[in-house]
């Protein structure tokens, strides 16, 4: 888990992989929503971020269309090759009703006023 943004807790993919044969089955829909049950129900996770490439179309599609990430920023040169990568978002609140997820701490992450700036960028929440 990270903090950042007032210290508010959030989760942060570094690395998703599926080999393969085995792309195109749902399993990466599956690990991230898994992930972000977990970050909820133990951290009371209200958000989970990760970088993309740009030129990563099959990543952005399952982030963007699937699993309901946004943009929130370009980093310049962010990957090692000088490439630039897109900052995404996820927000955990409508996820967690969604599929009946119960958070490690109900009253504040259900709170109107825990990271509402972040919540009025989002129509997701």
């Amino acid at each position: 888990m990270a903090e950042e943004f007032g210290n508010e807790p959030h989760g942060h993919i570094t690395s998703l992989a599926v080999k393969r044969p085995y792309r195109r089955l749902g399993l990466a829909q599956k690990l991230m929503d898994q992930a972000a049950r977990a970050m909820v129900e133990t951290y009371n996770a209200r958000y989970v971020s990760l970088h993309v490439r740009v030129t990563n179309r099959a990543a952005l599609s399952l982030y963007q269309d699937t699993l309901g990430f946004t943009v929130c920023n370009v980093e310049k040169k962010y990957n090692g090759d000088g490439e630039d990568a897109f900052a995404m978002r996820r927000f955990l609140v409508k996820f967690a009703i969604d599929n009946g997820v119960q958070p490690a701490h109900r009253a504040t992450f259900f709170s109107q006023n825990k990271g509402s700036r972040y919540m009025k960028r989002n129509n997701n929440e």
